[in-house]
C-alpha cells in the first residue's frame, strides 16, 4: 500500500473543481475525529492505482500536507458518461477502530459455469460488515465453479478471516445458477 499524496484546496469559486480535473487531479473531502473536515485534491492516477490495490471501499495511507494517517474510501463519484472518477470521500480511521462498511464480492469460476451451458444470475455485488480497520479485506471471494443449476448462493456462503462479522441477513441472496436456454427464454418474455 502506497502512500497517497493530498494537497489540501481552497475553495475559491463554485467551478474550481472543473478546473482541478481538468489539471488532472480529483477533488475530494476528508473528516475524522482528529482530522475534522479538509478539502483536498488528489493525482487521478495515484488515485485509480491505489483502489485497484485496495478496492473501492479499502484503507489508504494517505500524507495530506505533512500529516500522515489511514483513511477508508467512503464514496468514489463517477460522471454517468465515461465512469471517470470526478470526486473521492474519505473518512479517517485509527488501525484499532472497529468500522461499518461493504467489502466487494468477487465471484470466481464463472468460466467453468459457462462452459457447462450455466450462468450465474447475480443480485448482489456488495456485503456489510464490521471489523478492525486494519482487517479489512479489498474483497471477499465466491467460488462458483461447483455450482448447478438450480444452487441458490447466500451470505451464508462468504467466507471472512476471524474478527470480521457480516451486517447483513446471512440468507441474503448473492446469486443463483440456472441453465443458459431457460435464462433467455425468461429474458425474452
Amino acid at each position: 500500500m502506497e502512500e497517497l499524496n493530498l494537497t489540501k484546496r481552497i475553495k475559491t469559486a463554485s467551478h474550481g473543481a472543473r478546473k482541478v480535473r481538468r489539471e488532472g487531479k480529483i477533488p475530494g473531502v476528508i473528516y475524522g475525529k482528529e482530522i475534522g473536515n479538509e478539502i483536498f485534491t488528489v493525482d487521478e492516477s495515484a488515485l485509480l492505482k491505489e483502489t485497484s490495490a485496495s478496492g473501492e471501499h479499502g484503507i489508504v495511507k494517505f500524507n495530506l500536507d505533512g500529516r500522515k494517517g489511514n483513511a477508508v474510501i467512503k464514496e468514489i463519484q463517477r460522471n454517468a458518461l465515461g465512469n471517470k472518477a470526478i470526486h473521492v470521500d474519505f473518512e479517517e480511521v485509527a488501525a484499532n477502530d472497529t468500522m461499518h462498511t461493504e467489502v466487494l464480492i468477487k465471484i470466481v469460476g464463472k468460466g467453468i459455469l459457462e462452459s457447462k451451458g450455466l450462468i450465474l444470475q447475480t443480485q448482489r455485488d456488495l456485503v456489510k460488515v464490521s471489523c478492525k480497520a486494519k482487517d479489512l479485506p479489498k474483497d471477499v471471494e465466491l467460488d462458483v465453479s461447483n455450482g448447478q443449476a438450480g444452487t441458490v448462493y447466500t451470505f451464508k456462503n462468504l467466507k471472512f478471516a476471524e474478527g470480521i462479522e457480516v451486517l447483513d441477513d446471512l440468507s441474503t441472496v448473492i446469486g443463483s445458477i440456472s441453465e443458459e436456454e431457460k435464462a433467455k427464454e425468461e429474458e425474452t418474455e
